[in-house]
């Protein structure tokens, strides 16, 4: 999702149900989030509805659009709603009203949350991550520092009743091979990756009557094992959703070059969502591939916004909850790491990092 229309109606109709489902209430709070294109626009508005003092929404240009325009777009909107008193568009991360968050959200334009940002946030603010744990890049947020200067980090456990986001991630595969004119149904797929990103997709293909073969490379599997290569040989399309494991996978220096695949192959097609895959690769060896651009290891091609609203309405605002529960237990007057388990105890849509919180120690 860029610049495209977004359907307000439907949008507002989400969010209130949202807001309403996971009882959010950011009054008397202020609030630190990203000002982005596509449905990321939705983020800052809903703090806003969910009645924040004021939300600080970050941007900055970008491929996707200017920051002229993503200022121009937000407060639009907010207009429309009326919230844009509680809405104010930062252009620079030097910004001096950074300083008065009391929730800080991880999202792209707050990024990187270094040392010398997190050292510039009031004593009691507090980070809510718009993933889970496992999802943890160091180069977007120090941790050691958080836990140095007493800012609770939690997570969001996305296989939540009221979430499932990780049940979208079969759906994007979906929607990438049906544009790559894959019927799906009756279709062989090898899905490269496992984890909760391969078994969501794996769901998904077969619900939908898709012959699926796996391949687990944070197992010890790899595509330049014989019995491995007669599977791509005889698929229709590979998709790599491969979220942990971080060595390249296809391309110079991987496990197999793409012009070695497409000899084998020369009908496959490739989507990518995560996975070390040399893009500039596959385009030489004319493979057919979605999306038109790769993310760096560790990140995701395309989100589960491509498919619609909902799944980022809810997540956001799921997190958002989390980060008012961390603020009003720091309200209260409680420790970064007491305020965690705090609301890791009494808000099952919290996730704790493993090795760190051990909840089980604290009843």
């Amino acid at each position: 999702m860029n610049s495209v229309e977004i359907n307000e109606a439907r949008c507002r109709r989400l969010i209130d149900r949202a807001i309403a489902k996971f009882e959010l209430d950011l009054s008397g709070l202020v609030i630190l989030t990203e000002a982005a294109t596509g449905y990321y626009v939705l983020t800052p508005l809903i703090a806003a509805l969910a009645c924040a003092d004021c939300v600080y929404a970050l941007t900055q240009d970008s491929r996707y659009g200017s920051a002229q325009m993503v200022y121009e777009q937000t407060i639009a909107l907010a207009d429309r709603w009326g919230v844009a008193r509680r809405i104010e568009v930062l252009l620079s991360r030097e910004d001096d009203r950074i300083a008065s968050a009391d929730i800080v959200t991880n999202l792209g334009f707050v990024r990187p949350l270094d040392a010398s940002f997190l050292r510039r946030l009031k004593h009691t603010a507090v980070i809510p991550l718009m993933f889970e744990p496992w999802e943890y890049r160091p180069e977007d947020l120090d941790l050691a520092e958080c836990r140095r200067l007493g800012i609770p980090v939690l997570g969001t456990n996305e296989s939540h009743p009221d979430l499932r986001t990780l049940q979208y991630i079969g759906h994007l595969v979906l929607k990438l091979l049906f544009e790559l004119d894959i019927e799906v149904f009756r279709a062989r797929v090898v899905v490269v990756g496992g984890g909760e990103f391969g078994d969501a997709v794996f769901s998904s293909l077969c619900a939908t009557g898709a012959a699926v073969s796996m391949i687990r490379p944070e197992q010890g599997e790899s595509l330049n094992q014989q019995h491995i290569r007669d599977l791509l040989t005889d698929c229709d399309a590979i998709a790599v959703v491969e979220h942990r494991h971080r060595k390249r996978l296809i391309g110079s220096g991987g496990q197999i070059t793409a012009r070695e695949l497409r000899s084998i192959n020369p009908g496959v097609v490739l989507v990518h969502v995560a996975g070390d895959v040399d893009y500039a690769d596959l385009e030489a060896a004319e493979i057919p591939v979605r999306p038109s651009r790769f993310a760096p290891v560790g990140y995701m091609s395309v989100t589960t916004d491509y498919l619609g609203p909902r799944p980022l309405v809810d997540l956001h605002t799921a997190g958002l909850k989390i980060g008012e529960e961390l603020a009003r237990a720091r309200a209260q007057g409680l420790p970064a790491l007491e305020a965690e388990f705090t609301v890791l105890r009494k808000a099952h849509l919290s996730q704790g990092f493993t090795g760190y919180h051990d909840v089980k120690e604290w009843g």
